[in-house]
């Protein structure tokens, strides 16, 4: 075994084999084996075509490998890296790309040419890279096998704080997030736009609009969480990435809302952006399955394509790249539109649980407020600060919402629980604004009891469930204090 790691440059094929399992460990669960097998193939065939390229210099196989070890080894550390030296000198220039790009192919070329003047054959080099690489390996697979031989949770059973209600009537419960939709009051302050007309459309069907209502987190995966879970996240710190962006995963996936209702005989229908255990998200996918950006978040590639690519594309106006990025929302609204309508239209006997999430008026806004298409430059990423195209979008999603409600509410078996609601609040201000426009959203609530008194007007995401349970339900879960916790990048 020692000559066998002194003497083949197994490292490179070790190191995607490990930032893979590394990254299926931490999420363990949430990402399917054969996307990852997929990554990890893709990967073991690039570092054997670096290693070829290499060869071309070298001529030399060890070194070869050496070399696209370092090429592989900077892809897939570099945005914790990054991270690390942003948050070790905040604003410094040593963060900016501009210096980390230059100073890392400096550092390369010298690697570079310390490796080819080398005259020794680096067997020692190469036994300690095999070594550690097998080593972080035996690690992380010890760490999976733990993970694997937890006791899955059985989600029938009723989550703890909660009783069974046998007697209660079940009706159809509709989630409608519209991603985004900020409350009147921020729509008055910050756009100078009344949406009292739509507001009172719903409330001639019978809805109840929450006047205070607001998300507890800015950023959608943290505010749909603890929505769906009536509670507040432990979040590690305040920023939005991993592994606080995996926790939120988890969360939406096994919460506590979907557990209580399957106890009682609920069938859930994700409609939505997120995965659920064996109902995955309903969006499109490119070449790899989207739930990989999870271990692929912080390679090169990945922040280049997040940070500088977009810009790149923009600024040269490559059309093909653009549009697909940019009507990747419009036809998914489109699809889980579309399958919500169908499925009110389908009767059944067990009562539906129904999680439908349109991204509007979120960015990019596709229509002005007569639903006419906005032109393909209107768009593009700089005109998401634009607050006369974002209240046209909004009023075209009001119409559309309508709409589906009045679909829903004709054409159910027996009158349903339709919950409609902004996710959070607008975030793309130009000037500084107060904290809490970010967070004020829209919310409001469809009984067939017409029994909104356990809605209080300033009711926030953790307890917009926690006041249904109760009204519905026979619950008795104390509101928990309403706050908000703002994440950054």
């Amino acid at each position: 075994m020692k000559q066998f790691f002194t003497k083949y440059p197994v490292f490179l094929y070790l190191l995607p084999v490990f930032f893979v399992l590394h990254g299926f460990t931490e999420n363990y669960d949430f990402i399917p084996v054969k996307a990852s097998l997929l990554l990890a193939g893709m990967y073991m065939g690039a570092a054997f075509l670096l290693s070829l390229i290499s060869w071309l210099l070298f001529r030399n196989f060890i070194k070869a490998s050496i070399i696209a070890f370092l090429l592989l080894a900077f892809q897939f550390f570099f945005g914790s890296v990054h991270d690390t030296i942003k948050n070790t000198f905040p604003g410094s220039f040593v963060g900016k790309y501009s210096f980390v790009l230059p100073a890392a192919g400096l550092l390369f070329i010298i690697a570079l040419v310390i490796i080819k003047k080398r005259k020794t054959k680096l067997q020692r080099f190469t036994y300690y890279l095999n070594t550690l690489m097998l080593l972080l390996i035996l690690i992380d697979m010890a760490v999976l096998i733990t993970k694997i031989a937890r006791p899955v949770k059985v989600m029938t059973e009723l989550p703890d704080g909660f009783v069974a209600c046998d007697t209660c009537s079940k009706p159809d419960i509709y989630f409608i997030v519209a991603d985004e939709y900020a409350g009147n009051r921020e729509l008055k302050d910050q756009f100078g736009f009344d949406n009292s007309e739509f507001i009172n459309e719903l409330a001639s069907r019978n809805f109840h609009t929450i006047r205070e209502s607001h998300s507890n987190y800015n950023y959608t995966p943290f505010s749909v969480g603890s929505i769906l879970n009536m509670d507040y996240f432990h979040l590690t710190d305040k920023v939005r990435t991993t592994p606080n962006l995996t926790y939120s995963y988890e969360m939406i996936r096994d919460n506590k809302l979907l557990q209580f209702l399957q106890f009682h005989q609920y069938k859930f229908y994700n409609h939505s952006i997120f995965d659920f255990e064996g109902q995955p998200a309903r969006t499109g996918e490119g070449f790899l399955p989207s739930k990989l950006k999870l271990i692929t978040s912080q390679t090169f590639l990945s922040r280049f394509n997040r940070d500088i690519r977009f810009n790149l594309i923009t600024r040269w106006r490559l059309r093909k790249n653009l549009m697909i990025v940019t009507y990747a929302y419009k036809k998914n609204n489109a699809k889980i539109y579309d399958m919500t309508w169908k499925l009110a239209e389908q009767p059944t006997t067990a009562p539906r649980f129904v999680y439908t999430h349109l991204e509007m008026p979120h960015y990019p806004y596709y229509y002005d407020k007569d639903g006419k298409e906005q032109p393909f430059e209107k768009l593009l990423e700089e005109n998401q600060v634009n607050k006369a195209d974002y209240i046209g979008y909004l009023q075209y999603a009001n119409k559309k919402l309508l709409t589906l409600v009045d679909h829903i509410l004709q054409k159910s078996t027996r009158p349903p629980i339709i919950i409609l609601m902004g996710d959070h609040g607008f975030r793309h201000f130009i000037e500084p604004v107060a904290n809490e426009y970010y967070f004020l959203n829209l919310a409001t609530v469809h009984l067939p009891s017409r029994n909104y008194s356990g809605f209080k007007d300033s009711l926030s995401g953790v307890n917009m469930f926690r006041a249904l349970l109760n009204t519905q339900f026979a619950q008795r879960l104390p509101f928990l204090k309403d706050s908000t916790s703002y994440l950054s990048d």
